[in-house]
């Protein structure tokens, strides 16, 4: 068999030209070429192959940049397209108010007694029991600033025929957070109690 040396066609041996190209076989100086055929280039790629080429590195390289992205939103907690999926706002905790006591004491005569207050209001329960001796038994409690000033009083009396019987009173203050005073004055009285409350 003879080798075509401008197509690489396998010719019979005693053939004169290439049955595929029309070369002529026995002229080893230069090669023929069928009018109209163009010659065969050696060791290149043609141009659609180049293209091809091209297509594929971009396919491939978007197919890469959007997987990229797709696992980066999993990852940042992207939307979820579950049609079952409940979507919930976060629960928000609000602290309510409520009234704390912060101090209680008790007496039979006279006292002065400071607290603090955190909330902007406070309350003071007095309460107290009268001595069975037929005179007018009374509690006042004064509440005064670190300015000495009074911001409010209030009393319980009993009358010198009235019952003996225990009576309580309530004070709600509306103030500012600070240092406050409370100014015990009685008179015959077998005890009392007065308590603080703070609103925070």
């Amino acid at each position: 068999m003879g080798k075509c040396e401008n197509c690489g066609h396998m010719n019979e041996e005693d053939a004169t030209f290439c049955e595929s190209c029309g070369a002529n076989l026995k002229t080893t100086s230069s090669r023929g070429v069928i009018p109209g055929k163009p010659p065969r280039k050696e060791g290149g790629m043609n141009q659609s192959t180049k293209i091809l080429i091209v297509v594929c590195i971009i396919l491939v390289a978007g197919l890469g940049i959007t997987a990229g992205a797709l696992i980066q939103m999993n990852k940042s907690g992207g939307t979820n397209s579950n049609p079952d999926s409940v979507s919930q706002s976060p629960t928000q905790v609000t602290n309510q108010a409520s009234w704390h006591e912060i101090t209680s004491y008790t007496g039979t005569s006279n006292d002065m007694r400071s607290f603090n207050s955190q909330g902007s209001q406070f309350k003071i329960v007095m309460s107290a029991t009268p001595l069975q001796n037929y005179n007018t038994n009374s509690m006042q409690v004064d509440v005064s600033n670190t300015n000495n000033n009074i911001i409010t009083t209030s009393s319980i009396d009993w009358t010198a025929t009235e019952a003996i019987s225990q009576k309580e009173k309530t004070i709600v203050v509306t103030a500012s957070p600070g240092t406050y005073y409370l100014t015990t004055t009685t008179n015959s009285l077998s005890s009392w109690t007065v308590s603080v409350y703070d609103y925070y």
